[in-house]
């Protein structure tokens, strides 16, 4: 009958208690900043998705100064979004401008924050996988009883 001793040299745990340290600050430091993109994520109450901006156009009254080959368009403050794999576009209101703007600002810095979540989970997952390896123990050699036979 075999059993099995656990013998590892002193030198060895030494490096593996450090490596492991250093795993565990790594973890520490990106549980903390998960932490401040997770609740950056939570303070946004109402977000629209798309863009605001500024765009020239014609307005189709054939007597409209817009009409003439050379004629200055009308400027319009739009929302522009994809919808279905298109591309919508409405006219805001002056009114609703600054409402609607702060709102898609609300939308990009949600998704800016998923991103660094998705970065910082897969940093997360290497950590842990380095952890794992600094703790893991190499499998006990054989050691041969002696029998009082």
């Amino acid at each position: 009958m075999r059993s099995f001793s656990k013998v590892s040299s002193p030198k060895s745990v030494a490096v593996s208690a450090d490596a492991a340290s250093r795993q565990r600050q790594i973890l520490d430091r990106l549980s903390a900043e998960y932490s401040r993109h997770v609740h950056a994520l939570l303070r946004h109450r109402e977000l629209i998705k798309g863009s605001v901006y500024e765009i020239h156009t014609r307005c189709g009254n054939p007597s409209c100064h817009c009409a003439k080959p050379r004629g200055v368009r009308h400027a319009a403050i739009v929302l522009s979004w994809s919808e279905a794999g298109k591309t919508r576009i409405r006219s805001l209101p002056k009114a609703d401008r600054a409402r609607i703007r702060r709102l898609t600002e609300n939308y990009r810095h949600l998704r800016q924050s998923r991103a660094h979540l998705v970065k910082l989970h897969q940093q997360v997952l290497a950590a842990v996988d380095g952890l794992e390896q600094s703790l893991r123990l190499p499998p006990p050699s054989p050691v041969r009883r002696l029998t009082g036979r």
